[in-house]
């Protein structure tokens, strides 16, 4: 089995919603060990909505360019258009895997550590929640240490909601 840490995020319609259809999607690919609270933030990189964020820990038999494959096709069922090259776009559901075991991964496909985590309090924050003392596998940085060196400025505001598996 494989232990994976996936970031989500969305920013359109019923964001609860969203995010809880996610977690029973990723549910039938493995066992959801973990949950974070949901933290609201503003939009990064371009003008929109603020944003839900949630970091959830999932033990999966899966690879990860099957894994990665399953997760797209899973924002686009519940309703992610990848219209735009950028990437900064407001979206019912974001996916990215964040970890995968401890594994480096460099693909046409996946880059895994994700390449830019560590700039962003929003994927950080979560996920020290549910994995305080994971060492980042090639920055060799445990995560509260990258937050701590992170120059994102963003406000997090950790909201009352709770979701479930």
């Amino acid at each position: 089995m494989n232990i994976v840490y996936l970031s989500l995020g969305t920013n359109l319609g019923n964001k609860l919603e969203n995010l809880q259809n996610a977690i029973h999607k990723i549910g039938t690919i493995g066992k959801v060990i973990k949950i974070s609270s949901v933290y609201q933030t503003a939009a990064w990189g371009f003008e929109s909505d603020d944003f839900f964020n949630i970091a959830i820990a999932l033990e999966t038999p899966l690879t990860a360019s099957r894994l990665i494959e399953v997760l797209l096709s899973f924002e686009t069922e519940l309703g992610r258009n990848r219209d735009n090259k950028t990437g900064y776009q407001a979206r019912p559901l974001d996916i990215d895997i964040i970890f995968f075991n401890d594994n480096i991964i460099n693909t046409d496909q996946l880059t895994v550590p994700h390449p830019r985590m560590h700039d962003r309090k929003f994927v950080l924050i979560p996920m020290i929640e549910i994995t305080k003392n994971y060492k980042h596998p090639s920055l060799n940085k445990r995560l509260e240490t990258l937050s701590a060196d992170c120059k994102d400025t963003s406000e997090l505001t950790q909201t009352k909601h709770i979701l479930s598996v």
